[in-house]
Parts: structure tokens; sequence; C-alpha cells
């Protein structure tokens, strides 16, 4: 049954006239659409951004894809590596980036001291001029503002004792000559570039091999901190810039770890708005907050602090990425060289016995 008040609503509103129908777009309406579609063709409209081609196959992958895609090339490169130990400092810095902040710094180095040498050649142009000015101005009196001071004369001969005179409170005394401030030459004594170099790659190297390898470690940082494809790239193309082409720190069983959880932190610093906090990073990397500050700063002086990326540069790294996947694959297939002991695995490095000693029991008999 209807209510009363529903009636009376239908009675108030039964005779409303209904909205006309829409109307039909008309042939004139069809060619002005399809004309705008012509132009938009032909140019493109101002004030709109150029994305590229965005249904391409780079802008569909996941961040657990290039997560797992980086992961393997990592692997790839600990594979061909081998377990090798924290190496000497070379005897020159061969690498190009060595030699671009070696020559930065040699270039800060002599202008120091040219601006040194200039110093001292002008503080002994003022002290000669002062000390030529000083003999010439000793009058008998000299004139302060209207105070005349005088000098006593000898009196039959006898020159009497001058006492100093205190100074007149109305006058202020000469300023004080201060002795010059050490002067302090940059990169005096500091140490070779490539030494440094080797002190900072040494922070990278576990005392122990992790008991997991670079993609199982990624899966569980994923879990928990995810991040975006962009990240991922980015610091997976850092570290090949390193360990490959400018050669300046080897990876290994004993540093991938360390080397990929700085170069992710830098590239989320660097690349995301949002960021997780430093806490979580070293709870989730299994290193202490300080610890993570030094390997940033490392990786920091590493990379020249050179973190400029494209989409361009990314898509690149991406298709290097791929081709290293398909070379892995046939990396499993090839026997392993006798010096690479342990490949990326679960488990630590096998000890290999003396030369000569390996029939010898452990007793000496």
């Amino acid at each position: 049954m209807s209510s009363p008040l529903l009636k009376e609503v239908e009675s108030k509103w039964g005779d409303a006239p209904k909205p006309p129908t829409p109307p039909r777009p008309s042939q004139v309406s069809k060619a002005v659409l399809d004309n705008e579609e012509a132009v938009l063709d032909d140019e493109d409209p101002p004030n709109v951004p150029y994305h590229g081609d965005l249904d391409d196959e780079f802008s569909k992958v996941t961040p657990r894809a290039a997560m797992r895609l980086v992961g393997r090339g990592i692997e790839l490169l600990v594979q061909i590596t081998g377990d090798i130990p924290p190496t000497p400092p070379p005897t020159s810095p061969t690498v190009p980036n060595m030699r671009g902040m070696m020559a930065e710094r040699e270039l800060i180095r002599s202008n120091s001291e040219k601006n040194l040498a200039r110093m001292m050649q002008e503080a002994a142009r003022e002290t000669a001029q002062s000390a030529a000015s000083s003999s010439r101005d000793t009058p008998a009196s000299s004139q302060l503002g209207g105070l005349t001071i005088s000098t006593p004369e000898p009196i039959d001969g006898v020159r009497l004792r001058q006492r100093p005179r205190p100074w007149p409170s109305f006058l202020q005394p000469p300023p004080r000559s201060r002795p010059p401030e050490p002067y302090i030459i940059v990169g005096e004594n500091q140490q070779p570039i490539n030494v440094q170099h080797s002190a900072i790659s040494r922070r990278f190297y576990a005392r122990q091999v992790p008991p997991f390898t670079v993609s199982a470690w990624l899966e569980r940082f994923h879990t928990y901190c995810p991040m975006s494809t962009g990240v991922y790239l980015a610091a997976s193309m850092w570290i090949h810039r390193l360990v490959v082409k400018d050669q300046s720190i080897v990876l290994s069983t004993r540093s991938a770890h360390r080397l990929t959880l700085a170069a992710l932190w830098v590239s989320m610093k660097a690349l995301e708005d949002n960021s997780w906090s430093q806490s979580k990073i070293s709870k989730i990397g299994g290193i202490a907050r300080a610890e993570l500050t030094r390997l940033e700063i490392g990786f920091l002086f590493l990379t020249n602090f050179e973190l400029a990326v494209t989409r361009e540069t990314l898509k690149t790294h991406w298709e290097v990425l791929k081709a290293e996947d398909r070379l892995s694959e046939l990396y499993q297939r090839l026997p392993v060289h006798p010096q690479h002991r342990y490949r990326a695995g679960p488990g630590p490095p096998k000890e290999q016995a003396p030369a000569g000693k390996e029939n010898e029991r452990p007793d000496g008999q």
C-alpha cells in the first residue's frame, strides 16, 4: 500500500514536463570533429608534454619483474668474478672516474699553492711599505685632531727621561697588528685517489659469505620494502657502471649484498618522493644504521655523485639486463673454472687443501 505522503508528492509532480531527448549530432558538427582530429594528427597541441611511446614493453614492466631481472644480473656478475678477496690498491689511477677526480684535486691543490705564494708576496710588500712610511714620518710633534703632543728637547745638553703618557680617553688607540692566520692548502697531506678508493671499497666486503643468494635477498627485501621499477633499474645501472665500466670495485660473494643495499638506498632517496625510513631499511638489510650511512657515503664517492638517469638510459639498461639473463642461462651450462670456487648459492665456499697435501691425514701420519 502506498502512503498518503507518496500520493501527495505524485499529485504535485505528476504534471511536470518531461525533459527533451538528446539532440542528434549533425553533419556539420561531425565535420568539425573530423577536422580537429586531423589537426591533432598533423601537429602536437600546445602545452601538452610528450611522453613518447608509452605503450611499449618497457612501460609495462612491473617492479617485481624488474627486481628479479636485476637480481639475476647481479648474480651473473658475481659468478663471473668468483670469490675474490679485497685486492690491494692499484699502483696508478687507471680508472676513468678516478682520473677525473685526481685531475680535479690536483687543480685545487695547485690553486691553493698559488694563492699562498701570492699572499706571502703581498704580506712582504705591505711590511716593507709600512716600515718605509714609519721611518719617514717621525716629526718633533704630531698633530692628533687639534691635540698637540710634543716630544721633550734636551736642556743644556741633558735629555730628560720621557715618561709614557696615558692615551687620551677621547681618542681610540691604534689597532694592534694580529699575527697572520694559518693558511691551509687543500689536499696537501691527502693520500692518492687510488688508495682512498681502495679504503672505500673495503667497506662493502663482509667478513663471511651470506648464506643466501642476491635474488632470494631481494625477494625478501621487496616483500617488506617494495620499491618502484625505476629504483631497481637505476641501482642496477650504477652497479654495472662501477663493476664493468669503471672497475672501481670487485663484485664478489662478499660484497654483492652490501653494494646492492647501498645502491637501492641511494636510488630510492634520489628518485622517489616518499622513501622508507633508514631504520627499516637497515633492519631488512641486516646491518646497523651507522653502517648503512657509511655504505651510502662510500657509494656516493665511488660513483662520483653522478646519479642522473633518464627514461632512455633506464630502457637501455633494461635491454642489457634481458641480454644478460639469456647469457646467465648459457653460463649455467659451462664448467666452473678452478679459480671460481663458489657460485652464488645457498652455501659457503669450500676450503681448498694446500698443494701437495691432498692425501695427507689430519694426524700427520
